[in-house]
């Protein structure tokens, strides 16, 4: 593929433009927006810089790379099909892969991207028809891409170097979906967790870890406890033959019902060769903050009614979803982030393969999964019940009700000792915030005993600073800093704040700003560059 270097206009402002919560605005990059179109995403490489794709036509992209500094260093461009769209990528820590392909299609493109000198490679995968991918990964030149087939699961393998694909083996026992696939880029292993099984009576959360050469090395399985059942998980190499997994647990009875899977507490397991050593489950009821997110009167009704459970030897039910973050290991501790969330609907009276462009059609772009920028489901699998806004293997509600987005309420920080012990819990309440892709919004600062709690929405950053179970300040609020003087922000999409490398954040978005001083308005894609 022959690549072009082509210059981009952006602007920037230096020093520091807000101060908040001990975080402050670096430096901001904005791009011009090329068309209406146009959409770009913000790609964070640690300390190699930021990668933004543009696209730029059905058929043409440019990969600009920028410094640790927000200035730029080169800028190439690329070709793809004219029917595939852009998925998800990967960084391993020296390549970034790109995933291109269309919706149930056998065709897929994987862009290779050169960090250093700043050059592609392009690879084209022919394998199952029909397949919806839900997820991608990469590592040395070897690429995982999950989806489903006929309602089964399914995992391609390919070798770039060789060119050569193959399907993973399963074997599993029954009905499956793929949850997630995660990439630890420290041991160049794939972690791919299923939900097998249809009733809480033969349900289990299995864990498959596959090499770079897609090999399986080891597996994991997580059976009911009573009528308990571990919904999700995130498995972490501690030493050679040890592991830990966190993840929400749930009445076993939710599963395979129409709201679909949900969760009760947090447990901890600890695995020595892959056999479970210690299991300890955490109901979000003995949490000390867990419900801080509700109003003063709701709260007290809420903690009389748990009162009022425990007094009988009972535990009051709860019917939560949550996405759990990547644990992180501080000495002794293990502390976890997760966000609570829930699905929303609007009403409307068309047929969902009519006129009305919403969620039934697998042609519409709201639907489709392979929409610029995967879809509107962000990181986590469309397939898994659990991460659905359908329920339980349904995604039509009829013409009456249309997935309108996903609302969150609040995100927990968790902190457990090597045994599994709950220490502390504190919270940060998420207000008005909705999206249309299901990712992890609020992002953790650790410093010593202190952690930092920030999110953006509505061109906003929201920030707490918690030790332990305190709060050493709460929530404080302030605008992302445009660029000149006289400026007013009058929308903000699509706006994220991402870790990038130290304790520097990157905080991203589109803005349509006016100027009476500067001549009018403009429409932007920024870059601000927050130190904590």
């Amino acid at each position: 593929m022959k690549t072009v270097v082509k210059s981009i206009t952006f602007f920037v402002l230096m020093t520091c433009c807000f101060q908040f919560s001990q975080a402050q605005s670096v430096k901001r990059v904005e791009i011009p927006l090329p068309s209406s179109n146009s959409e770009l995403f913000t790609i964070p490489i640690n300390e190699q810089g930021v990668l933004v794709l543009t696209q730029l036509s059905k058929t043409n992209f440019t990969l600009t790379r920028f410094d640790t500094n927000l200035d730029q260093i080169w800028s190439i461009n690329g070709t793809i099909d004219g029917s595939l769209d852009y998925v998800k990528h990967c960084y391993d820590g020296k390549n970034l892969y790109l995933l291109f392909s269309r919706y149930r299609s056998n065709v897929y493109e994987v862009v290779k991207v050169n960090i250093g000198p700043g050059f592609i490679e392009k690879y084209q995968i022919m394998s199952v028809d029909r397949m919806e991918v839900s997820d991608f990964q990469a590592i040395n030149a070897s690429i995982f891409i999950a989806g489903m087939v006929n309602n089964q699961p399914v995992i391609l393998f390919t070798n770039l170097v060789e060119r050569k694909t193959k399907v993973l083996p399963s074997a599993l026992k029954s009905q499956a979906e793929i949850q997630s696939m995660e990439l630890d880029t420290s041991t160049a292993i794939v972690n791919v967790t299923y939900a097998v099984g249809t009733r809480g009576k033969n349900y289990q959360l299995v864990v498959k870890s596959f090499d770079e050469d897609g090999k399986q090395i080891s597996q994991v399985v997580m059976n009911p406890e009573n009528e308990f059942a571990m919904m999700n998980g995130k498995l972490n190499l501690v030493s050679d033959s040890t592991e830990v997994m966190f993840g929400t647990y749930g009445h076993k009875n939710s599963i395979g019902s129409s709201r679909g899977p949900t969760s009760q507490g947090i447990y901890f397991s600890k695995l020595l060769d892959n056999e479970i050593t210690d299991l300890k489950f955490h109901s979000f009821t003995e949490f000390k903050n867990f419900f801080n997110f509700m109003g003063e009167r709701q709260k007290e009704k809420q903690e009389k009614k748990i009162q009022d459970k425990k007094e009988k030897g009972e535990d009051l039910r709860l019917d939560y979803r949550l996405l759990v973050h990547d644990i992180i290991k501080q000495d002794d501790k293990y502390i976890m982030v997760a966000e609570a969330f829930y699905a929303d609907y609007r009403y409307n009276n068309y047929s969902p393969f009519g006129t009305y462009n919403g969620f039934g059609s697998p042609y519409s772009s709201f639907y489709n999964p392979y929409r610029w920028g995967y879809g509107y489901y962000g990181l986590y699998s469309p397939f898994s019940s659990y991460y659905s806004p359908w329920g339980w293997g349904n995604r039509y509600y009829g013409n009456q009700q249309t997935f309108d987005g996903w609302i969150y309420t609040h995100a927990i920080v968790a902190a457990f000792d090597e045994k599994g012990n709950l220490l502390w819990d504190n919270s940060i309440e998420m207000k008005d915030v909705k999206e249309q892709k299901l990712s992890e919004k609020v992002k953790a600062s650790v410093k010593g005993d202190e952690i930092t709690l920030s999110y953006s929405n509505k061109g906003q950053i929201f920030t707490k600073i918690i030790k332990g179970d305190k709060v050493l300040e709460d929530t404080q609020s302030a605008k992302v800093a445009t660029q000149l003087e006289g400026d007013k922000v009058k929308q903000t999409t699509s706006d994220a704040i991402d870790y990038w490398y130290k304790n520097y954040f990157i905080a991203s978005g589109y803005q349509r700003i006016t100027n009476d001083n500067e001549g009018g308005r403009r429409n932007v894609f920024y870059m601000n560059k927050i130190s904590f």
